[in-house]
């Protein structure tokens, strides 16, 4: 196994952590009744403050940004998904890493297939459902957080059970819950 390459998804399981923590943070800001306060300023007196989506080909989508601060303060299932919208993201985006052809899920420890099962639960509609290979893998490679190096102070253990069926986020496990898996991936790994 290449050390670089494990120091590299290491990387980027912190900076997946570390980016959850950022945009918790701007979560709180944008959904505090001051935050109008902090939009930006416009470049001409009575126009309204707006924002650009870039598109590929250079040309952009612009909107009005008080519409949509007030939309995410006023909206709580909006402030939800809008949570639970960067742990998906994250966990599929270190189930890719660790994935690729080279890599492999490294060594197959267990908080490394507990990623490679809950990374397929969400690309397959947030829901576990174990296939006959998924079942053959988890015979040879168990999936779970058992030595995990971080854990909620109760300890609570995460494990794939062949069996296993229903929702994945935020049923199975919650957004601190995938904090602590990201934690625990980059710990294994630079250990």
């Amino acid at each position: 196994m290449d050390k670089d390459e494990r120091r590299d998804v290491a990387a980027t399981a912190h900076r997946l952590a570390s980016g959850y923590y950022a945009f918790l943070v701007a979560h709180y800001v944008a959904v505090n009744p001051l935050s109008i306060n902090s939009l930006p300023p416009t470049n001409e007196l009575g126009r309204r403050a707006t924002g650009e989506i870039k598109r590929k080909d250079g040309t952009a989508h612009t909107l009005e940004l008080r519409p949509y601060l007030d939309l995410l303060r006023e909206d709580h299932e909006l402030q939800g998904r809008f949570l639970r919208t960067w742990a998906i993201g994250a966990l599929l985006t270190l189930g890719d890493e660790l994935g690729k052809s080279n890599r492999k899920y490294f060594d197959r420890a267990p908080i490394l297939e507990l990623v490679y099962h809950i990374r397929n639960g969400l690309a397959h509609g947030n829901r576990f459902n174990i296939t006959e290979k998924g079942r053959e893998r988890l015979m040879k490679y168990p999936a779970h957080n058992r030595e995990a190096a971080v854990k909620s102070d109760l300890g609570t253990v995460f494990e794939i059970e062949p069996c296993l069926s229903g929702p994945v986020l935020f049923d199975f496990m919650g957004a601190g819950d995938v904090i602590d898996l990201l934690l625990s991936v980059e710990h294994h790994l630079v250990m």
